[in-house]
């Protein structure tokens, strides 16, 4: 049962705007924590994709890392309407793949999926894309999904009734829609 904050001591987009920038961070600490590129995936990974990206260069078929996924999460806080508060997490499209564990063409049907995801806590110790062991799952739905709660949490506390937050995959480039029309 929610009840409502007296007195907010910050406006709701301040607080709205703080979950957003630590749901990226926890995002980035996937990259860390999974060792996905710019972290070296495993020992001299970084020697081998520079050969590689030098090849590719010269007109060859070898693929590389660029580290662009990292650098591809953006937030933004939108309020379409008062009560339909948005928070906008935006990322490279690949990224979603690489997340289910499908990345490489990897079907999804043989990503091991049974134990627990945890932040902190690396999936496999020997990367052996040959075996068919990776470093995923990722953490990107599940850092989407603790903040989905976070915000509903909050949420219910500012106004003090039941809210419901929801998880929308949309395109790049779309605003917060007002659904109250």
């Amino acid at each position: 049962m929610a009840v409502q904050i007296e007195k907010p001591r910050r406006p709701i987009n301040v607080v709205l705007r703080s979950f957003a920038r630590q749901s990226v961070q926890a995002m980035e600490q996937g990259f860390r924590t999974q060792h996905v590129w710019p972290y070296e995936i495993y020992p001299g990974f970084a020697k081998i994709n520079a050969i590689r990206k030098a090849r590719a260069m010269r007109g060859g078929k070898d693929w590389f890392a660029t580290g662009e996924g990292l650098k591809s999460f953006q937030y933004e806080v939108m309020s379409a309407a008062q009560g339909n508060e948005t928070i906008r997490i935006e990322f490279n499209h690949y990224l979603r793949f690489v997340d289910m564990g499908t990345a490489g063409g990897k079907p999804i049907e043989t990503v091991d999926r049974a134990r627990k995801a945890h932040y902190s806590r690396r999936y496999v110790t020997i990367w052996s894309a040959r075996d068919g062991d990776t470093h995923r799952p990722f953490s990107i739905m599940m850092e989407a999904r603790h903040l989905e709660g976070r915000m509903q949490r909050y949420l219910e506390d500012y106004y003090g009734r039941e809210v419901n937050a929801q998880i929308y995959r949309t395109f790049s480039g779309l605003g917060a829609i007002d659904l109250t029309l």
